[in-house]
């Protein structure tokens, strides 16, 4: 493996051989490199190096690098390549992958490069799937163990059709009509008796997915079941094609950047370097939604104006109680998203789980309200000061456990995305209730503070 400054250093090796013109020479060093290493290199050169580089190269290494890109990466790195060269590059990339890179083209271009390629009866099927589903995400299944087969009649078929050993994650078990049926072991295949049938030693139980799930929920199945592979099943139980744990490693990555990204709503694409309108465009409507919700914990504040104006030391302590209630909502907020997009926490365990975040939320307002509330008192020599701006602590950190709690849950019920919009209401909720318990509390016992 070459580590990303020594990346960078070859990219200029190579570089510098394909403006003297020794595209050999350079082709041979990304040859000699991991795939993931030398497609970074091949997606940094200019558009005309990586058409004269894919051209020269074999297809079998094009298609290994293409795969290390996503599918935006790959159409604007082939995107020079007449419809017979990309053709034979696709024959020679996995299945799900060549649909992915598929998925970017028109559907004229599509067409074109189905009709000119050898292997398509195995890509066009997966084309029929969103893109984010274990439709879309999985192989075609290759030949299949068939019930009625022998265990020495089983071997033999392995040999033939199993020449790599990645393809051997399961054995699966198929009947006359290509329904699954049972998951043979190679333990159990080995230790049978050569004339005993799969249907004797096979595993009736395998785990199955829809075609239609959700790509999330199949590498959380994956993950759950320590599985290296799951099978991909019609409602009739028809093999359709399988999913590989190195099929979800990407869709893992994904999903934990789409949270988070949604967490501090910013769009799933998003990137450092995106052009600046879609920046704008991507951020600046949430911005908008903020402004709105700060808007309302000011006018909260406005009505208190009287109070802050008898006693103007309360405005120092505001900004504690604001910054402590939206911590403490943060805090339960993404543990909630966390458990949810991870299966761990269904719509039934809301009152169990806000159980639990209340006392948490009681203990915790409890100390940090006691040590705020003293530090005020020391601070300002006034101990209605430090009774108030604590009890407002514990207070806001309540509100906070029921805010992180519910919100979720709530958006949850409505099929809204939780980690898309929670934050701006749990904050909402800590800065106007908040505010509101400080500020009221304090007008109650403004004879003390002034």
């Amino acid at each position: 493996m070459v580590d990303p400054v020594e990346v960078q250093d070859i990219l200029t090796q190579v570089g510098s051989l394909l403006d003297a013109g020794e595209t050999s020479e350079a082709i041979q060093i990304l040859q000699d490199l991991h795939p993931a290493d030398s497609s970074e290199i091949l997606y940094d050169l200019s558009s005309e190096y990586q058409s004269i580089l894919l051209r020269q190269m074999e297809d079998e290494q094009a298609a290994d690098m293409l795969e290390e890109m996503d599918e935006e990466e790959m159409a604007e790195v082939v995107q020079n390549l007449s419809v017979g060269e990309l053709a034979d590059i696709l024959d020679e990339m996995e299945p799900d992958m060549a649909a992915d890179l598929l998925g970017e083209f028109t559907e004229e271009q599509t067409a074109a490069l189905l009709e000119e390629m050898e292997e398509a009866d195995d890509v066009a099927p997966l084309l029929a799937y969103p893109e984010d589903t274990a439709g879309g995400i999985m192989n075609t299944p290759r030949h299949m163990l068939r019930r009625q087969m022998t265990a020495a009649q089983a071997m033999s078929f392995l040999r033939e059709h199993y020449a790599d050993e990645h393809d051997l994650y399961y054995l699966y078990v198929l009947d006359r009509h290509r329904r699954l049926v049972g998951i043979v072991s190679l333990r159990a295949l080995v230790l049978a008796l050569p004339d005993q049938t799969l249907d004797e030693i096979m595993d009736r139980d395998v785990l199955t997915v829809r075609a239609e799930a959700d790509q999330e929920e199949v590498a959380r199945l994956l993950a759950r079941y320590n599985l290296l592979a799951l099978p991909v099943v019609d409602e009739e139980d028809h093999l359709l094609g399988l999913v590989s744990v190195d099929d979800v490693v990407d869709v893992l990555e994904e999903e934990a950047t789409e949270d988070i990204y949604r967490l501090a709503q910013v769009s799933g694409d998003a990137e450092i370097f995106s052009p600046i309108h879609r920046s704008v465009g991507n951020r600046l409507p949430w911005l908008v939604v903020n402004m709105g919700t700060a808007f309302l914990a000011s006018s909260v504040v406005a009505l208190f104006e009287g109070t802050i104006a008898q006693a103007a030391l309360l405005a120092a302590f505001m900004p504690i109680v604001a910054g402590q209630g939206g911590n403490a909502g943060t805090q339960t907020m993404t543990i909630m998203i966390r458990s949810l997009a991870l299966g761990e926490l269904e719509l039934r365990d809301t009152w169990r789980a806000l159980l639990h975040e209340i006392i948490v939320g009681l203990i915790h307002g409890l100390v940090i309200g006691l040590c705020v509330g003293l530090i005020a008192w020391f601070w300002k020599g006034n101990a209605v000061l430090g009774m108030v701006i604590g009890a407002a602590m514990l207070g806001n950190l309540l509100v906070a456990a029921f805010a992180g709690v519910l919100i979720p849950m709530l958006l949850r019920w409505l099929n809204i995305d939780p980690a898309l919009a929670s934050g701006v209401f749990v904050t909402t909720a800590t800065d106007v209730l908040g505010f509101g318990l400080f500020l009221g509390l304090a007008s109650y016992y403004i004879a003390w503070l002034v």
